[in-house]
């Protein structure tokens, strides 16, 4: 075997200029093809052959790395992240300058202050370095929004200008492009050239001449590499010019960086400072937290220009203050950067290993080696010098004192931006994927949304790369895949299928291995989840119908919970006292009749008492429509009823979740023990993949022997309802994780995206909190309840409905909290029993005003206490509690 692997790398020695896929080797050496493609990634994974992402993966020899090809990395190796986040930028610009035989033309994309400009000098330095281009070859910059306003001159700028060709035109003037001629033409924000000036260059692109301004006659040559960048997308230049640049390059902006360049990006600039000012720099530690983790409006420009500010301050209290070196506090930084530090709690892990708690200061010497990464500020001094200046003078005049803050806002504002909050990103920590399987995923997701013609979320990749990843190990451990649905996955998704044939050639090239048709299957359910999802989503609605006596009732309850909702869904149906039951029977029956096409998911109807909770049997009979009668319906339950439907929940989702809020005699679900143990659900399409790496993941995670992890897989969704449903009677499912989105039963629901998510994990953990015992509770009550029977039921019942408030309004509170909000209601419910209770609470209208919504949700939660209890909660207590929830919610 290694003599044929030597072989398969002798020939791609003998020919390094040119790339082959497994298959031509295989065909040109007479080997078995999948012996060859392991081959190749073996020698890849030695460092020995380069690797081309594509379709097919094609294959180069490499030779090893000599002092100057060591040298050729030192153009990119300058910018912060070349190896990390911008590896696939510095690939593609490589590949631009190096393509025969004068390189390709380029565009680079990103948000104002990611570096594309120093990422354009980057490439030309490459061009030199890797003797593309002469040393003498030029490197022109031209910003086209400088004359953005006068086409004329910009045209004339870039393409020169003939004497007399405009008004002012009174000499010849060479354009860049010759001046550019050999070399590169940096056209910085190339969407502010009119429609005009694009179809000029583009006609420069496609013959390699071009006409001055007044020329008509003779055309010019120039060789000339022509590099662009914009803040905008492509969609703002013509299609035609689109078409003509064949390399776009998209730079990342800071938000999508990872932390440790956000701390080189720091670091770097703080000793550039301290080497260019020959003086010690000591920033607090809160200092380097805060720019590692603050969300600046103009990326690393807007770092820069920061850092650039509180430099000048610390500049400012050495020079005036004759101190021994620069002192940077957290007092000195601007708002906005100071706000970083409100993201500690949020911020991935590895931030106490790079920044370690213990270290309080961080010095930045002169006489340490100069950074080897370029910032854009570059050898700029005036700002110090300014400072030195205006310091002498002030001091010759003899002040005594400096008011920093005026002097660096007033004095130096010129230098520095304003400062606007933004939104705060997520850092997705992917340790447990490897960079190799990130990328293939990424490669088969690319092609998928190509052929299907369809986006799919980070959420969805992220959890491909997961199941991807636990699918190798299977299939090199010669574990058996078994799809238990494959032939009906094929036919009900027949196009995803196909394209799932596709892939697994893709992945069976990338990684050497035989993908197994089952496993096709697999790949397919991942190609619908966004279809499954959507599909869910978009289901006709359940019917809410409400039918009350009285020539109002039902109008006047539905329009208000209408109102808070801010939908139209439901149909009230008023009966007036003086209508016969059967008459009333008969409006019901034609409304629904003409509505059956629209409910063919159900019907729920709440009628209030009387004959005509009888309607829904028969109704049910007659239309050949699944429907669900629930009496003594108040406007709380209505409330809860319409928000289900509007959230597409099924019938008896909706039925049972108002069932549980009225807590009725006829309930029928299983009320919720105070003894059943935790459980957490992880799901995934096989019950072994990303089920598994989720279940790894939480153990690192939880205390699991306080909480259950259960695997289940899931393939279609009735079924895993039935699931829950059955785990619920044993256990207190405390959320459900996994690939396919699952509302159900006021479960929360947690995507494998978000477990590796640090704020979302510890919103995860919060939930898993141990709280202090019904048992503990009830004895340190005992003999101070005296009228409210067992102290230990109360205090379930009471646990219960704190719970499905909390559930029902998505919020939550500390375990603390929530004991002692347990507490006071058990006082309250006592109290009440007692007639001991009259306080009032304050400004309450405007509270009701403002929180309506809960007060409601809490009064209906209520209901079940004050039917077991027989008292009625006063409003006023309502807004206590509320009031608590609110206070302490997060």
């Amino acid at each position: 075997m290694n003599n044929r692997k030597d072989l398969v790398l002798t020939f791609l020695q003998q020919k390094p200029n040119e790339s082959f896929s497994a298959k031509v080797l295989a065909e040109e050496l007479k080997l078995d093809r999948s012996n060859v493609s392991r081959y190749l990634n073996e020698l890849y994974n030695e460092n020995k052959v380069h690797k081309n992402a594509g379709r097919p993966v094609l294959f180069q020899f490499k030779p090893s790395r000599t002092e100057k090809e060591e040298g050729e990395s030192k153009a990119f190796s300058k910018i912060v992240g070349h190896s990390l986040s911008l590896k696939v930028m510095v690939q593609q610009a490589k590949a631009a300058i190096l393509y025969p035989p004068r390189g390709l033309h380029t565009i680079i994309f990103g948000e104002t202050g990611t570096g594309k400009s120093v990422f354009a000098r980057s490439m030309y330095e490459f061009a030199l370095e890797s003797k593309a281009m002469s040393q003498d070859a030029p490197f022109i910059s031209f910003n086209c929004a400088d004359y953005a306003q006068n086409p004329q001159l910009l045209f004339g700028h870039i393409f020169g200008v003939k004497k007399g060709s405009y008004t002012g035109a009174t000499e010849d003037s060479p354009g860049l492009l010759k001046k550019a001629d050999g070399g590169i033409l940096f056209l910085d924000e190339i969407h502010r050239l009119p429609p005009e000036g694009q179809e000029m260059l583009f006609t420069f692109i496609d013959k390699g001449v071009y006409q001055p301004l007044g020329e008509s006659g003779k055309e010019y040559e120039a060789s000339v590499q022509i590099i662009g960048a914009t803040t905008e997308n492509s969609d703002v230049l013509l299609s035609t010019f689109n078409r003509r640049i064949p390399m776009s390059i998209t730079m990342p902006p800071l938000r999508e960086r990872t932390i440790d360049e956000r701390y080189q990006l720091v670091a770097s600039f703080l000793q550039q400072e301290a080497h260019r000012l020959n003086q010690e720099i000591v920033a607090e530690r809160e200092v380097v937290l805060a720019f590692m983790l603050y969300h600046p409006e103009a990326n690393i420009g807007q770092v820069e220009r920061d850092l650039k500010l509180v430099c000048a301050k610390a500049f400012l209290h050495y020079r005036t203050n004759n101190e021994d070196h620069l002192t940077i506090t957290q007092e000195d930084l601007p708002l906005p950067v100071q706000k970083g530090l409100l993201l500690k709690k949020e911020a991935p892990e590895r931030l106490n290993r790079i920044v370690k708690p213990q270290q309080k200061h961080f010095s930045f010497e002169p006489n340490q080696p100069q950074p080897d990464y370029f910032l854009g500020s570059g050898e700029d001094m005036s700002v110090y010098n300014a400072i030195e200046e205006r310091v002498d003078e002030l001091l010759k005049s003899g002040a005594e004192q400096i008011d920093l803050e005026t002097f660096v806002e007033n004095g130096m504002g010129h230098y520095f931006s304003d400062y606007i909050e933004q939104l705060a990103s997520r850092e997705v920590r992917k340790e447990l994927i490897s960079k190799e399987i990130l990328k293939a995923t990424d490669l088969v997701y690319d092609v998928a949304e190509k052929r299907l013609n369809r986006s799919f979320n980070n959420s969805t990749r992220f959890a491909f790369s997961l199941h991807l990843q636990s699918t190798l190990d299977r299939i090199r451990e010669n574990r058996q895949i078994i799809h238990p649905n494959l032939n009906g996955a094929r036919k009900q998704y027949s196009k995803e299928f196909q394209v799932a044939i596709e892939l697994s050639a893709l992945i069976e090239e990338q990684f050497a291995i035989e993908i197994p048709l089952d496993e096709i299957g697999f790949i397919t359910m991942f190609l619908t989840i966004d279809l499954t999802e959507k599909a869910e989503k978009t289901q006709e609605k359940v019917g809410i119908v409400v039918i009350m006596h009285g020539k109002s009732t039902a109008t006047s309850m539905l329009e208000t919970v209408q109102e808070l909702l801010d939908t139209k869904v439901g149909i009230a149906l008023d009966m007036p006292l003086t209508m016969k039951v059967k008459e009333m029977y008969e409006v019901v029956r034609n409304t629904l009749r003409q509505k059956s096409k629209e409910y063919t998911k159900g019907i729920f109807l709440l009628t209030d008492m009387g004959s005509l909770n009888s309607f829904g049997r028969i109704l049910a009979e007659e239309l050949s429509l699944p429907i669900k009668t629930l009496s003594m319906t108040s406007t709380p339950i209505v409330l809860e009823a319409v928000r289900m439907a509007s959230l597409g929940r099924p019938l008896e989702d909706i039925y049972q979740s108002c069932l549980s809020a009225m807590n009725t005699s006829l309930q029928q679900i299983v009320s919720v023990q105070k003894n059943k143990p935790h459980a957490i659900v992880v799901t995934c399409f096989t019950g072994e993949g990303v089920a598994k790496s989720l279940e790894d993941k939480l153990e690192n995670e939880i205390d699991t022997s306080a909480v259950k992890i259960i695997s289940l897989q899931f393939l279609q969704r009735e079924q895993f309802r039935q699931q829950i449903d059955h785990l619920m009677a044993d256990y207190d499912i405390k959320a459900i994780v996994g690939t396919v989105a699952f509302d159900y039963a006021s479960i929360p629901y947690y995507s494998a995206y978000d477990i590796f998510e640090d704020s979302k994990l510890n919103e995860l953990k919060r939930r898993l909190e141990v709280h202090v015992s019904i048992e503990e509770m009830a004895n340190s009550l005992s003999g101070t309840l005296r009228v409210v029977g067992s102290i230990s039921e109360l205090l379930t019942k009471i646990q219960t409905v704190v719970n499905q408030v909390l559930t029902d309004r998505r919020l939550q509170i500390d375990s603390g909290v929530k004991v002692g909000l347990m507490l006071h209601m058990a006082f309250l419910v006592d109290a009440l029993k007692s007639g001991t209770i009259t306080r009032k609470f304050p400004k309450k209208e405007a509270f009701l005003k403002e929180n309506r919504l809960l007060m409601d949700v809490v009064k209906t939660k209520l209901l079940s206490l004050e039917q077991q209890y027989s008292i009625q909660f006063p409003e006023d207590e309502i807004a206590y509690i509320s009031y608590i929830i609110i206070e302490n919610a997060f």
